[in-house]
């Protein structure tokens, strides 16, 4: 149960306003003898605490609800789920192709500048996919609504997927974690995922097997099938102030936006306008690798993957995206360490 179907049920739950009025007209109306009161008082007491408990029950069913498969990629267990609100979209969305394979989207995960999401692809009953032996591949293509009405100039974003291991490595399913950046314009900030609605299609799958039909693409795009993800509008991650500088490679620039959620940061550097190098300073390759956070128990927590990175060279900007190794309560992120700088974080 999400938190909107939760308030749903505690406005079920809550009188209406006649019933206010008679509950109160009750309560102060004179005290009249009554036959047996404990009975009667055990038995508001037990409907009262049913009502609780049910509540709790749903809070935690809320807050539970993040795919066993993806509490393992990030090596965490239920209880860490709450940190990510409402970040975490159910979304159980599947379609059968002609061709007899089927594509189910499961659930979606999503903060500012990150979205991930879990997507099975079941081959035609018969078809073994023997994943210790050979490589598998899937991709989505996507858009976000409503579009940015501040985009401007050239766009783009990365995207991939990554192999999830299975119980059975050799029968007809396999389990994707795909992820997407947010679109980065060279002439206009770059867009958030929070508030929006992700269009989803399945776009590529191909493997290395050799000598079979698998080798090639299977044919999703010929057969338009979509499915449509809202987004959250709660972000569960915050912005750290900074302004630290850093030298990457030979160049100095200046961290001026940094942010962390439970399962991504970001950041800006930002460098001398008017660069000529296309692709920027050479340090920036070394970006992901030199950037980890401190964590209060003195322990540090590495970047697990680069989402994005990207370079404007009239800016003279740079923006990366990072993946968190493991989900992460930002309150319990001491600092951000950066090209050897620590960057405090209130």
């Amino acid at each position: 149960m999400d938190p909107r179907e939760l308030n749903h049920l505690f406005e079920q739950m809550s009188p209406a306003p006649e019933q206010e009025e008679a509950i109160l007209a009750r309560l102060q109306a004179p005290e009249k003898a009554v036959k047996n009161p404990s009975r009667r008082w055990k038995k508001s007491v037990f409907i009262l605490t049913a009502a609780a408990a049910m509540a709790l029950a749903c809070a935690a069913a809320a807050f539970s609800a993040l795919d066993p498969r993806l509490l393992s990629f990030f090596q965490r267990t239920p209880q860490d789920t709450e940190l990510l609100g409402e970040g975490v979209v159910a979304v159980d969305q599947s379609h059968t192709y002609e061709n007899g394979w089927t594509v189910s989207v499961r659930q979606a995960l999503a903060d500012r500048y990150s979205l991930t999401v879990l997507v099975e692809v079941t081959a035609p009953e018969g078809t073994a996919l023997y994943q210790e032996q050979y490589n598998y591949y899937f991709d989505l293509s996507s858009q976000l609504l409503p579009e940015a009405e501040n985009a401007a100039g050239v766009g783009g974003w990365r995207s991939g997927s990554t192999l999830l291991a299975d119980d059975d490595p050799t029968d007809n399913q396999l389990t994707f974690l795909w992820y997407r950046s947010p679109t980065s314009y060279l002439e206009a900030e770059t867009e958030t995922f929070t508030g929006r609605t992700a269009v989803l299609s399945p776009s590529r799958f191909w493997s290395d097997v050799p000598d079979t039909l698998l080798y090639w693409k299977t044919d999703f795009p010929l057969e338009e099938w979509s499915c449509t993800v809202d987004l959250p509008a709660e972000d569960s991650g915050r912005e750290v102030p900074s302004g630290q500088t850093v030298l990457v490679g030979e160049d100095e620039m200046e961290v001026t936006q940094l942010y962390l959620s439970p399962i991504s940061c970001a950041l800006t550097l930002q460098g001398e306008e008017h660069d000529s190098r296309m692709w920027g300073p050479v340090g920036l390759s070394s970006l992901m690798e030199e950037t980890f956070l401190t964590l209060a128990d003195g322990s540090t927590l590495p970047m697990s993957r680069l989402l994005d990175l990207t370079y404007n060279s009239d800016a003279g900007q740079a923006e990366a995206v990072f993946q968190l190794e493991r989900i992460t309560d930002p309150e319990q992120v001491a600092s951000v360490n950066v090209f050897g700088e620590t960057i405090p974080v209130s």
